[in-house]
């Protein structure tokens, strides 16, 4: 299983790619199901056991107030952004009224857009 800085990553990026669908609210319940069905690195694994280990990394995203929760329903708390780092490359995902820019990984500061699809 992932590590919850693992986890982390992949839920932004799953929030940042429904984003771009315009989907900002979410189930949940129904979140392991769908990172199952559409990440090749989940799918393997039993929903339920994804469900669990995603629940404390899904609390501290609430707590950030990255996501807003009532009840079963989670919403993103406003425009997620895609960085990327100068000095390791590493993607990040920060919501932009709330997050420093700074990255995920090495804590660098010159972060740039990530390039967008051709």
């Amino acid at each position: 299983m992932d590590t919850p800085r693992e986890l982390e990553w992949y839920l932004r990026d799953h929030f940042f790619r429904q984003a771009g669908k315009g989907r900002t609210q979410f189930q949940r319940s129904a979140i392991a199901g769908e990172m199952t069905s559409l990440y090749l690195r989940y799918r393997g694994y039993d929903p339920q056991q994804l469900e669990e280990s995603m629940s404390p990394v899904i609390d501290d995203l609430v707590s950030m107030q990255i996501l807003r929760q009532s009840g079963d329903s989670l919403e993103v708390a406003g425009a997620l952004v895609r960085m990327q780092c100068a000095k390791c490359f590493y993607v990040s995902y920060l919501l932009a009224e709330k997050e420093p820019k700074t990255c995920q990984r090495c804590s660098g500061t010159e972060l740039h857009e990530f390039p967008k699809r051709k």
